[in-house]
């Protein structure tokens, strides 16, 4: 991360709210529990999956949950930012990242960024079935695995490789729409609840 301006004060510019939702942190908990983040506002990016570090400005492999408010109107920009004020439309109730950064100085941020985030475990565990079918879902669609698969789907058992990745694609989707039609679930936990579609990763 780089400061936007030399300014130390917040010009409300929008600019790092333009940049994408915040994760959310241990700290966060109770926004969730509470009902000021709802579930359908948020993702997960699940572990083994590549993700872009901020910090170090280079992709990486998530080594766990990490739990970030979706973008708005296709946008990376974060659902909760009004555009035309540049205000926060949930600022008494924002995450722990939007109440340490400051642009113009990022330390605060680099010191809480991959410290304590969030799990689905700590929001879910408690929820009889569900959390049970979530477990199901990461053993079949763990990425580790599946880049592993990737990586030998040019060599000697390749097609069986193919075969593991397309199997665990078509098992993802199935879930994705059985939890809808059997389970009643609102399709905008999805991402929260199993991350985002395995055939979107891999594209």
């Amino acid at each position: 991360m780089k400061p936007t301006h030399v300014d130390q004060h917040c010009s409300r510019c929008g600019t790092c709210c333009r940049r994408g939702g915040p994760s959310l942190h241990g700290e966060d908990r109770a926004l969730v529990e509470q009902g000021f983040l709802h579930t359908r506002h948020l993702y997960t990016i699940r572990r083994g999956e590549r993700v872009r570090d901020p910090i170090r400005s280079e992709l990486v492999r998530a080594d766990g949950d990490i739990i970030k408010i979706k973008g708005s109107g296709g946008s990376w920009a974060c659902r909760f930012l009004d555009g035309e004020s540049n205000r926060c439309r949930i600022y008494s109730h924002r995450p722990l990242e939007c109440r340490v950064l400051e642009c113009w100085n990022t330390s605060r941020i680099e010191q809480v960024y991959d410290r304590s985030r969030l799990s689905r475990r700590e929001l879910l565990s408690g929820t009889a079935g569900l959390w049970e079918l979530i477990e199901d879902h990461e053993r079949r669609c763990d990425y580790d695995r599946i880049w592993e698969w990737l990586e030998g789907a040019a060599g000697s058992g390749a097609e069986k490789n193919r075969r593991h990745v397309a199997e665990a694609a078509a098992y993802d989707g199935e879930l994705r729409r059985l939890m809808v039609s059997r389970g009643r679930l609102e399709a905008g936990m999805l991402d929260f609840l199993l991350g985002r579609p395995v055939d979107q990763v891999l594209r």
